[in-house]
């Protein structure tokens, strides 16, 4: 049924090139990341540079091709803490119905804060690095995915398998572990995947703002927001990582999209 859907087929490649380039960046790219030579100072794309030169002389498709490696862990890494603590609040709200109304009223706190103002605050409070900048981003997504893992909790608590595992006298940690998780995971993997394009451009808008990774590091946001000051005579310099971040995040939002129709069981023939 994925298959099926071609743009999400098309989303699923562009996401696997994204990931090629990071993993074997230091082959694919032509130059190191901050080899700087200022001869070739803010030079536009040309046949040795595709992407151009910064007001370093560094290579932009290099730093490009670098910065795909810190994007796409940073997204998987935040969704993997927002999800890990998300899904343990979720879990535990929905099945105590004592702890419920505490967790609720505490996620309903978090999201009453926007969601880039609160990752700055965290960011600035941690302050720069990869790891903070993954910290500040997945636990400010926590209160989407406990919302998402106690609405399904809450679906399949409801079912006859579990009032049977329950009659046998099944432990509360066994039944969610072994019965009710397994039957919620189909929305949990869309809204994973969804959140994982949701991270990156948090983590870019933090770079951008220079709430995250700091110089000479690759990273897009920080690249976009080091262009700002030549957008006039050197395009390049944010358009390129513009295009980066907008492919791979519509490359993950269309895989998405496919996922959920290939998992919804209405659409199932």
């Amino acid at each position: 049924r994925y298959c099926k859907n071609r743009l999400a087929v098309a989303g699923f490649i562009i996401l696997i090139l994204f990931a090629l380039a990071a993993i074997f960046a230091d082959y694919v790219a032509p130059y190191w990341y901050d080899d700087q030579d200022i001869s070739r100072r803010l030079m536009n794309p040309c046949w040795e540079f595709p992407c151009g030169t910064d007001q370093f002389g560094r290579c932009v498709l290099s730093r490009l091709i670098y910065g795909s490696r810190i994007s796409i862990e940073v997204g998987f890494v935040a969704v993997g803490i927002s999800l890990l603590a998300g899904g343990i609040l979720g879990m535990i709200s929905a099945y105590y119905n004592k702890l419920d109304n505490i967790i609720m009223r505490i996620m309903d706190l978090f999201q009453a804060i926007p969601n880039t103002l609160l990752a700055i605050t965290i960011a600035a409070t941690l302050g720069s690095g990869m790891m903070n900048l993954m910290i500040a981003v997945g636990i400010s997504n926590v209160p989407r995915y406990a919302r998402v893992v106690r609405a399904e909790v809450l679906r399949v608590k409801e079912s006859e398998f579990i009032e049977a595992a329950t009659s046998i006298g099944a432990s509360s940690w066994r039944i969610m572990i072994r019965h009710i998780l397994p039957n919620s995971l189909s929305p949990i993997i869309v809204q994973v995947t969804l959140g994982i394009a949701g991270a990156i451009i948090s983590a870019s808008a933090l770079s951008f703002l220079g709430f995250g990774l700091s110089a000479p590091i690759p990273e897009w946001g920080a690249m976009l927001s080091d262009g700002r000051q030549f957008i006039r005579t050197q395009w390049y310099l944010c358009v390129f990582p513009g295009l980066c971040i907008m492919i791979l995040v519509y490359a993950l939002n269309v895989m998405g999209d496919g996922l959920r129709d290939a998992l919804d069981p209405r659409l199932k023939k």
